[in-house]
């Protein structure tokens, strides 16, 4: 009679053929699954290497800011070519303070590493909005497939807008979805005070059912508020000046320059007018980690004083001559 017993060679051969079997065939993958893939392929070695080998390796220092660096890598997919940058810091801890070296994104986001992903093109963006959302959703499971929780952003519209939508695994069920505009013109009335952007943005995560007026949301922000002096230009000065002298019947030809000018106690003042370097200043105050509950709290603090800002930053507007 013939045993039913398993001999132990005949069980490592069994688990190496379930060990061969576990493969992916790309000859029958989709060109969406091959366009992930690569995706997947070009963040795990990026996040293998880490900050410190990326700079070895040539990673490219952006000039706005001391610590922001970039690596990119070109993909395609279909007839189209994208191009993915990893933006990432060399300094640790918390984003910096808010300030004018910051990148877009980092300034609307709070982000401190993070993904854009982009078609090679003229413009750089993405008009075609389910295109840019289908871009976003590779990006998003090839970095799940990392477990990788850096956030990813698509440009969109018109480049002068600057604007993104962008979403990011939470290591949960949850994600988070980032969407970020710029209106130069035609800004609508409501969001030019504190209380019509407070609620733009609940209305961007709370459920559309409900009814936003009996719900408090309890919001943390950063403000900053940039005052300008009014541009002083010698020549419209001169010409006003001008104006002013042939309207009283006085002589054009008069002294129009009695006027103290910025160079007057410098040595060359008597052979020689140079123009001022310095056409205004920028005073900018910053809030930083506000939490406020409503809409009323917002109104309240749009009048408050700008002697309450935590910090403040004075720049002189120079000369594009110099």
């Amino acid at each position: 009679m013939a045993s039913s017993s398993n001999t132990p060679s005949t069980r490592e051969d069994e688990d190496q053929d379930e060990e061969f079997e576990c493969f992916d065939d790309f000859t029958l993958a989709s060109s969406w699954e091959r366009f992930i893939s690569e995706i997947e392929a070009v963040c795990r070695q990026w996040l293998a290497d880490g900050p410190k080998n990326l700079l070895e390796k040539g990673a490219v220092h952006l000039g706005i800011s001391k610590n922001l660096y970039k690596v990119k890598s070109e993909l395609k997919y279909v007839m189209k070519s994208y191009c993915m940058e990893y933006y990432f810091e060399t300094n640790k801890g918390k984003v910096a303070d808010w300030n004018s070296t910051l990148h877009d994104l980092q300034l609307s986001f709070g982000v401190k590493e993070f993904l854009v992903i982009a078609p090679q093109s003229a413009s750089g963006v993405i008009l075609d909005a389910p295109e840019a959302s289908k871009l976003l959703s590779a990006v998003a499971i090839a970095l799940s497939n990392c477990s990788s929780l850096w956030p990813a952003f698509v440009p969109v519209h018109d480049p002068s807008r600057k604007a993104y939508i962008g979403i990011q695994n939470m290591g949960t069920v949850f994600t988070r979805r980032f969407e970020a505009d710029r209106i130069g013109s035609q800004v609508p009335v409501k969001l030019m005070h504190l209380e019509g952007l407070y609620e733009l943005f609940i209305s961007k995560f709370a459920f559309s059912t409900l009814d936003l007026s009996m719900h408090l949301f309890k919001v943390q922000f950063s403000m900053k508020l940039t005052y300008r002096t009014i541009p002083y230009d010698d020549d419209d000065e001169v010409e006003a000046a001008d104006t002013e002298t042939t309207e009283s019947g006085g002589n054009p030809g008069g002294d129009t320059h009695n006027k103290m000018q910025w160079d007057d106690d410098c040595p060359w003042s008597e052979w020689y007018s140079a123009e001022d370097p310095v056409k205004g200043f920028e005073l900018t105050a910053i809030w930083s980690e506000k939490t406020i509950e409503s809409s009323l709290d917002m109104a309240e603090l749009e009048n408050v004083s700008v002697h309450e800002a935590e910090n403040w930053l004075i720049f002189p507007n120079l000369s594009p001559n110099l």
